[in-house]
């Protein structure tokens, strides 16, 4: 879901920045995108003739699927030939590709080389995109200082992911001091421009009173717009509040619930978890040995330590041995390792 909206976006970036300058490569696309072959033959005419801005769009019409099947190994066949063209956009996109793609094809070297090109021609998300893999130390060395440096030109550009990644910074001490008020200014920035995981990190901060006055009201506003634009450890925060009718909001199991599941589905290994426990429970659903099973392997295989121990009991106690883990079931939606923690404090950062 999350990599699809990307691609559309990509997409209406693209036909923005070329709609002024070159309608009829527009038109092609939008008809290819319906299905019509002449359209999607002119384009392939001349990207193939050496118009970039066509093998850009080309690029994207492979990386939907739409008009055609959808196959990333062409999308990157056609970003390829716009970018060494110098197209700067499929520079970017090709960095994306690199960087997010599945672990067969994923290759950070060749992603860090895509940003770098597009960062040095002033390609503002790529820079953040830079920036973030300097820092991690993805497809090379880590390198905090350029990390900074790719970061700060990223969000001066009032790019909402270099503005994310500035404040991220600060809060941390990575390559920047700790500045609890400077993370907040740069913070707030990036989550009104929209940034999820920035709005997910404002309101951890309100909700914690870290860097500005605490304001559980604006903790949770910011925690839903957060969610609501599938931000996984948002939804799963905000389950956790409904859950324990905390920060003002009512004690409602059903709302924990579809939250919880929100997030579950999204991958987020807690939430799966708590969503098993939840149905091996009965807590807030009606038990259901199948899907408590099924939400708790998924977690183990993504390396949840209390989700790992409960499909061993279950599996042993299929084959007749074992005794069920030591403690208690936590409420669905609450983090099983923190039950005294202020549910806003306990999930973990996400910096991608």
């Amino acid at each position: 879901m999350i990599r699809a909206a990307l691609s559309v976006l990509l997409l209406l970036i693209s036909l923005a920045t070329l709609a002024a300058t070159n309608a009829e490569l527009v038109e092609w696309m939008r008809n290819a995108m319906r299905g019509d072959a002449g359209a999607r033959a002119s384009l392939e005419e001349s990207a193939r003739a050496g118009d970039a801005n066509a093998a850009h769009l080309l690029g994207h019409l492979y990386l939907r699927g739409q008009g055609v099947k959808r196959d990333d190994a062409t999308a990157i066949e056609w970003f390829g030939r716009a970018a060494e063209q110098g197209n700067v956009e499929s520079m970017h996109n090709l960095g994306v590709l690199y960087e997010r793609a599945p672990k067969a094809r994923r290759d950070p070297v060749a992603a860090r080389r895509w940003y770098l090109a597009a960062a040095e021609s002033g390609f503002a998300r790529a820079q953040a995109n830079l920036g973030q893999m300097l820092l991690d130390g993805d497809g090379g060395p880590a390198d905090p200082a350029a990390a900074r440096l790719w970061i700060e030109r990223s969000a001066m550009q009032r790019e909402p992911r270099g503005q994310y990644l500035l404040g991220m910074l600060f809060l941390e001490g990575r390559g920047a001091p700790k500045d609890a008020e400077q993370a907040v200014r740069w913070l707030q920035l990036a989550a009104e421009n929209g940034d999820r995981d920035a709005q997910y990190e404002l309101a951890l901060l309100y909700g914690s009173g870290t860097g500005i006055v605490k304001d559980v009201a604006r903790a949770v506003e910011w925690l839903r717009k957060a969610a609501q634009k599938d931000q996984a450890k948002a939804q799963y925060t905000l389950a956790a509040l409904y859950a324990g009718g905390l920060y003002g909001l009512p004690r409602d199991d059903k709302a924990a619930i579809a939250w919880l599941r929100k997030s579950a589905r999204l991958g987020y290994a807690e939430a799966e978890y708590a969503l098993g426990l939840a149905y091996a429970e009965g807590r807030g659903v009606e038990k259901d040995a199948s899907e408590a099973y099924g939400w708790l392997l998924s977690a183990s295989k993504k390396g949840h330590a209390a989700a790992g121990a409960y499909v061993k009991h279950i599996q042993e106690q299929v084959h007749g041995a074992g005794a069920k883990p030591e403690g208690s079931a936590p409420a669905a939606g609450t983090d099983p390792g923190a039950a005294n923690k202020e549910p806003a404090q306990v999930a973990p950062k996400d910096p991608k």
